[in-house]
């Protein structure tokens, strides 16, 4: 008789641990589910980000090719025009240097003309007649350049007048609308031209 309540008792304790083993078992499974979806949660707001760090990476690259693009075309226009106002100001020169050529050499054939008529020699002595020496002979002004061919300065006055002001090139190119280059130019030449006359 001892013998069935005891199996019965060990029945019972057997069940009871059971009983406590089995929610156990079905809460940690339970939990595992849990943080399993928590993991899956985490991964894709993790992939949403990415994806919204992506698209803004995008985006900002887009919008730097189209700055980029802009400026380069930009940039190519402002070259055209350089070098169009190059090609004008190579011209310009191109016309100033052939005015100074054609004005030096008329100015060097007044001065020659000059110089071979005061440095003559002497004619031979006629009788009776004494020839005079070249002191005797009367100076001869040097002729000054043809009235039709104004000089440099003349014909640039407003131009010499804003330079002797002491107004910078940059100044006296936008108020005659020329180039400073041509400015420049033009001021050289007036040099040059005042010390073939010295």
């Amino acid at each position: 008789m001892d013998q069935p309540w005891m199996y019965i008792v060990l029945i019972g304790l057997v069940l009871v641990v059971y009983a406590k083993i089995l929610p156990k078992s079905a809460s940690s499974s339970s939990r595992q589910s849990a943080s399993v979806k928590e993991i899956e949660e985490t991964m894709e707001h993790f992939a949403a980000e990415l994806d919204e760090q992506n698209q803004a990476v995008i985006q900002l690259f887009n919008e730097t090719k189209q700055n980029y693009e802009s400026h380069l075309a930009k940039l190519a226009g402002r070259l055209e025009w350089l070098e169009k106002q190059n090609a004008g100001m190579s011209q310009e020169i191109a016309k100033l240097q052939i005015a100074h050529a054609q004005l030096e050499k008329q100015w060097l054939a007044a001065s020659a003309s000059v110089s071979a008529d005061r440095f003559q020699p002497a004619s031979p002595e006629i009788k009776g007649v004494p020839v005079p020496h070249i002191e005797d002979k009367p100076t001869v002004k040097e002729p000054e350049p043809p009235a039709n061919l104004m000089n440099i300065q003349e014909r640039y006055a407003e131009l010499f007048q804003l330079y002797r002001q002491g107004k910078s090139a940059d100044y006296i190119a936008k108020k005659l609308g020329m180039n400073k280059g041509e400015i420049s130019l033009i001021i050289q030449l007036a040099k040059q031209e005042e010390s073939l006359r010295a």
